[in-house]
């Protein structure tokens, strides 16, 4: 009889098993499928429709305003520093050409508190472009300058 008991009980652990064994398989199937429909199909759901991407601006004119040498915070330190700007839609390059001292001017203002170190960090240059940006729409309105690129950057 405790024979017959235990050959019962083996009996059911076995069902058991194989009973977990095909919960994991299934389970398995489903996250297969479902992975099969969002990972592979780039996430698109069947018969709806995609967002359009926004088109990508077309870059204007750019004007280059050259380089010049600025003294640094750093005693003995200067920085070889060349300049461009992108116009906007309304900015033409017979307009703003005459009137960029004005940006050299505030460049030039703004890097001399400046340390080497700062200007050569990632994050310094990104500072910089920022600024400069900032301040050129400011002085000749945002529809005409897009922004202010750095062309050169050399620190002695």
């Amino acid at each position: 009889m405790a024979k017959d008991k235990a050959a019962a009980q083996e009996g059911d652990v076995k069902k058991k098993g194989k009973g977990k064994i095909i919960i994991i398989l299934v389970v398995v199937l489903v996250a297969g499928i479902g992975a099969k429909f969002t990972v592979l199909s780039g996430g698109k759901a069947s018969g709806k429709a995609t967002a359009t991407p926004a088109p990508t601006p077309t870059p204007g004119v750019v004007i280059d305003l050259g380089t010049m040498t600025i003294n640094l915070a750093d005693p003995g330190r200067y920085a070889l520093v060349g300049l461009a700007v992108e116009l906007g839609p309304t900015g033409t390059a017979e307009k703003f050409t005459p009137e960029m001292p004005l940006l050299k001017d505030a460049t030039v203002r703004k890097l001399a508190g400046w340390t080497a170190a700062r200007l050569l960090s990632t994050t310094g240059q990104e500072d910089v472009r920022t600024q400069l940006t900032d301040q050129a729409q400011q002085l000749f309105g945002k529809d005409s300058v897009v922004k202010v690129l750095l062309t050169e950057l050399i620190v002695q």
